[in-house]
């Protein structure tokens, strides 16, 4: 076995689509609420339960679609800005700080000031 963390090992792709999943599911239940598909006016006449011409349900299935692919595409780039080697080193510092911060041990620049002569 190698010591190697691949892109694979830190999401696996059944937890990427559960995850869009999950977030399409959820976009879809506020679209059904949102519309009022479970109001007993929606559910006697067909006239005044549409949303431009579309019926809730039909609506909430395009919504849970679209989220679920736009999630899933999101997910997956910010995967690949990961850097698997990076995401197993330990980090001792706050991580947006330079790799040397001024005032440290070694660090000649901190004692000469910014004079530039």
């Amino acid at each position: 076995m190698t010591e190697k963390t691949r892109r694979r090992d830190l999401m696996k792709p059944v937890q990427l689509v559960g995850l869009s999943l999950l977030c399409g599911v959820f976009a879809g239940a506020v679209t059904l609420i949102g519309t009022g598909a479970f109001t007993q006016d929606v559910m006697r006449s067909v006239a005044n339960g549409t949303y431009g011409a579309i019926p809730p349900w039909n609506l909430a299935f395009i919504v849970t679609g679209g989220i679920f692919i736009v999630a899933l595409l999101i997910l997956s780039i910010l995967i690949l800005a990961v850097d698997p080697a990076d995401f197993t080193k330990p980090h001792d510092r706050p991580v947006l700080y330079d790799e040397e911060a001024p005032g440290t041990e070694g660090d000649e620049s901190a004692d000469k000031g910014t004079s530039g002569e």
